[in-house]
């Protein structure tokens, strides 16, 4: 225990006394942020007072009292090993789980003979659906071909992204092997262009980020991962990430959760109620397992109960809720409500008509935000020009419903759907001028600067 960082014993002792971070924070006085930093070894030596009130809120025996309070004073003491400008990727997932084809695809693109010059992947998919690890796994599967490998994180859902000068200077350091003061993205570029690595851009908030790196010519392959479609991105291989498939995602429980505390069947329920997402699916898994009285079916129970099953997916700082919240807080407030108030709508797909008037506003408008929420891959498209909002997405969008707008609100909202609806059904067998103004035939007025607006939005975050 003496050799264990101070991180690790925190973490350690919040999990056996069944704390989250803000549980332990609203406790200690200690804001959730610093104890996240002490827990990952961002923040070594926190004050005294600080481990104190740690050491007090948890009610320690007097052994984990003192390992706690040594490893705060170790912190001090030791200069830290890692070197600021290394960029070295996060440990592989040792339990990964599917994702064969999107693997093999990555790695055709960024290798294969067909691959272009500085050939560029961009990963995407909705949050929680495993992008760092499918970009971890696939670095690894090429680290033989491509030795030299950098990873950085683009902060993409952070309220303050780094810029890409920013970014350009960090991969400047790591490519000289020291600190660098320079932040020329050309320079950086010749650098990259010079031999192969393989750079991993890890949560891009913005096209721009790509670009201050992307050398025009050279081996380089650059991999990168992000909840927006970056569509402003030329010549890159596109790898969507959808849902695991359910033998997949029973696999990645079976993995985790011993199997005298499992059984088969609980085992592909539970899955279900994860929605075969891959983060859902591990904080299921690590929620179970850390608990030897537990079983699978009894978390299958709690999880059933659908006004609950977000906060139940919850393991530690592990929070299928926060994750989704992270996207949410990266759209403006009148797109905000509208995603919550697609919860109201019951059909699998619905038309940007409808949502439009869920809000009361033009269909133009509606459009803008829906591309806004597709972007985030907050909701999915369908066939048809439709949209669906499925899954813990949905659930999301419920609860943010009942927190934020009163029930009045709600019902008035759902009266407008109806009312839509209504202008525009026709009987059997006729065309109904109102259904045909909802088909795509017959474009909805909309401003002559929309484009710009739409295009000057989606680039605010990679500006800042």
């Amino acid at each position: 225990m003496d050799a264990e960082p101070l991180g690790q014993v925190v973490r350690r002792l919040r999990l056996e006394a069944d704390l989250t971070l803000e549980g332990l924070s609203e406790a200690s006085g200690i804001s959730a942020r610093a104890l996240s930093d002490i827990e990952r070894g961002a923040a070594r030596a926190p004050q005294h007072r600080t481990v104190l009130a740690i050491v007090r809120t948890l009610d320690l025996p007097e052994a984990d009292r003192a390992a706690m309070v040594r490893a705060a004073r170790d912190g001090r003491r030791r200069p830290r090993r890692e070197l600021p400008w290394r960029l070295p990727l996060p440990r592989d997932t040792a339990d990964f789980t599917g994702r064969g084809a999107e693997l093999a695809s990555i790695t055709a693109a960024l290798t294969g003979s067909r691959a272009a010059r500085s050939p560029l992947v961009v990963v995407t998919g909705p949050p929680g659906y495993g992008k760092t690890s499918v970009a971890v796994r696939a670095a690894a599967r090429l680290r033989s071909a491509i030795p030299d490998q950098l990873f950085v994180d683009l902060g993409g859902v952070t309220h303050e992204p780094p810029s890409p000068r920013a970014v350009a200077g960090r991969v400047l350091g790591a490519l000289l092997g020291r600190e660098s003061t320079g932040e020329d993205p050309g320079c950086v570029r010749q650098l990259l262009a010079d031999r192969p690595h393989l750079v991993v851009l890890d949560d891009a908030a913005g096209e721009s980020q790509i670009r201050a790196l992307r050398p025009t010519t050279g081996p380089t392959a650059v991999l990168v991962t992000s909840r927006r479609s970056l569509a402003g991105l030329e010549e890159a291989g596109r790898v969507p990430l959808d849902r695991l498939p359910s033998a997949d995602a029973q696999q990645v429980l079976a993995a985790i959760i011993p199997a005298e505390q499992a059984g088969e069947t609980d085992l592909a329920r539970l899955a279900r109620l994860c929605d075969h997402v891959p983060l859902a699916l591990r904080i299921a898994g690590n929620r179970v397992a850390s608990r030897p009285g537990w079983t699978a079916a009894g978390l299958v129970e709690r999880l059933a109960v659908r006004e609950h099953r977000l906060d139940a997916l919850t393991a530690g700082d592990l929070q299928i809720r926060a994750a989704i919240r992270s996207s949410v807080d990266q759209l403006g407030p009148s797109t905000q409500q509208l995603f919550r108030r697609l919860a109201l709508i019951e059909d699998p797909t619905f038309t940007a008509g409808l949502a439009a008037a869920l809000v009361g506003e033009p269909r133009w408008r509606a459009e803008d935000m829906l591309d806004e929420l597709a972007d985030l891959n907050l909701v999915q498209l369908a066939p048809g020009d439709r949209y669906a909002l499925r899954g813990l997405l949905r659930l999301y969008a419920e609860a943010d419903l009942a927190a934020h707008e009163p029930r009045a609100a709600r019902a008035a909202a759902r009266a407008a759907a109806d009312q839509w609806r209504g202008t525009t059904s026709s009987s059997p067998g006729q065309s109904g001028v109102a259904t045909r103004r909802e088909g795509r035939h017959v474009p909805s007025p909309r401003p002559s600067g929309r484009l710009a607006h739409r295009h000057g939005r989606r680039h605010r975050a990679a500006r800042g």
